[in-house]
């Protein structure tokens, strides 16, 4: 039972471990952050802070996915609040005032709680949300700090600055400017906040109570109005979040190599891959057992294919030439050649990758994954010691024909359409993807005189 607490500027981890004894502390929440923690039924996670625009935010999928596998999501505060306003018919749990204001539609605005704050360490904040600023005049106004015919041009001056600049001086100073008659009482609200921090921070004050929520009893799973999490939908898109997120290898790597970060590389350079990717396209056509194989696979494929209407007869001549190279059209007879084309063509939904996370059947022996899992790293390592050389000198910007040469040399093939039936064979929609999903290692190969990455 562990429970998982992303804050940024608004408190502190030691004030999160005081509250919560053996919290697992986390920086402010972003993409990914929940899919890669693993949680389950007896884990809590309190969302309190987020990124907004330094990298992509929470998705509202991920956190139904967590409710989905019975973890406790709590919100409040910043983030956490406006998440919870909106998922709180799924299952999550909103506390406080902020998220209470989002949830009636007093508020609507992301920028109602953002801060600038540095980056990294303890996200210390560097500005004053618009919350706190509608906060700190209604209480100034009720400790008769304020006058309340004041209030509106208090709050007409913060909201016109950008929230990487809102701070007690900017708002004194914006006040001088556009409402000169409020000046005074906006020395006197900036005197007020820093004098009753208490009232002045209503971020700080959500937050704590969100702390000590996580000790209350646990809502029903369920009540009228309320939609349980597992009934949301799954796309394809949460499918690959979880893929690109989840940890490879728990604990091994803390620095992040993912499931789909190890398969890919196993797609480009696992001798048995292919025969891996065949049962598994094979499997999933004919909606067969996981332990039909050979000629018995092969065959119930076929009859999955001819049921939809697809037979070596009736496929047009432009289907054969796109799928097979010329050798392999003249090659075998017709069922084989069918077979070979399921394969190659085979997609979880049309227009889709054939598998957005790490299926079972695909990720074979403990032994590979994990050594696969350290040349990933390895490469991620060496790529990153290069990127500080030179600005260009990053996988991205090798040249195509060097990624090109490298799966050249590393499948043994050289014609672009025996490429192309190579790359199909393994899964990828392209040579093209393939190709950019190999740029990550062709430095690692060439460091290693030209070795092949599954060897390292």
């Amino acid at each position: 039972m562990t429970t998982h607490v992303f804050i940024g500027p608004t408190l502190s981890a030691e004030e999160v471990l005081a509250a919560v004894d053996r919290a697992v502390v986390h920086g402010p929440v972003r993409h990914g952050d929940l899919l890669a923690l693993g949680t389950g039924a007896a884990d809590t996670v309190l969302i309190v802070d987020g990124v907004f625009h330094q990298t992509a935010p929470v998705r509202h999928k991920e956190i139904t996915d967590t409710l989905a596998r019975g973890t406790r999501v709590i919100g409040a505060s910043s983030m956490g609040a406006l998440r919870a306003a909106e998922l709180w018919p799924y299952g999550m749990e909103g506390v406080g005032l902020v998220f209470g204001m989002y949830a009636r539609g007093d508020l609507d605005a992301d920028e109602e709680v953002a801060v600038g704050h540095l980056p990294s360490g303890a996200h210390r904040q560097l500005t004053v949300p618009l919350v706190n600023v509608r906060w700190t005049i209604s209480n100034a106004v009720a400790e008769r700090a304020l006058d309340p015919g004041h209030g509106v041009a208090l709050l007409e001056a913060a909201r016109a600055l950008h929230y990487t600049e809102r701070t007690w001086a900017a708002v004194v100073h914006t006040t001088r400017r556009l409402r000169p008659a409020s000046a005074g009482a906006a020395e006197a609200l900036r005197d007020f906040a820093r004098r009753r921090p208490d009232l002045s921070d209503v971020k700080r004050r959500d937050a704590l109570l969100a702390l000590s929520h996580c000790a209350a009893p646990r809502r029903p799973a369920s009540s009228p109005g309320r939609t349980p999490a597992w009934m949301v939908p799954r796309t394809m898109y949460l499918e690959r979040w979880r893929g690109l997120h989840r940890a490879a290898v728990r604990d091994r790597h803390p620095a992040g190599v993912s499931e789909l970060d190890v398969l890919r590389f196993q797609q480009l350079y696992a001798p048995d891959f292919p025969e891996r990717y065949r049962r598994f396209a094979l499997t999933r056509i004919a909606g067969a057992p996981s332990d039909l194989v050979g000629s018995a696979l092969d065959r119930a494929a076929l009859e999955a294919a001819e049921r939809r209407g697809i037979t070596a007869a009736r496929l047009p001549r432009t289907a054969w030439s796109y799928w097979l190279t010329p050798d392999e059209r003249g090659a075998g007879g017709p069922e084989h050649r069918l077979v070979k084309l399921l394969v190659r063509s085979f997609r979880s939904a049309p227009g889709a990758a054939p598998f957005h996370d790490a299926p079972a059947e695909l990720r074979g022996t403990k032994e590979a994954w994990a050594a696969s899992a350290d040349a990933v790293a390895a490469a991620d390592r060496l790529n990153a010691r290069m990127a500080r050389t030179g600005e260009r000198r990053t996988p991205r910007h090798l040249p195509r024909a060097l990624v090109r040469r490298h799966l050249v040399d590393t499948w043994g093939v050289g014609e672009p359409v025996a490429l192309t039936a190579v790359a199909r064979d393994r899964g990828f929609i392209s040579l093209e993807e393939a190709e950019d999903a190999a740029r990550r290692f062709v430095l690692l190969r060439r460091a290693s005189g030209n070795q092949r990455p599954a060897d390292l």
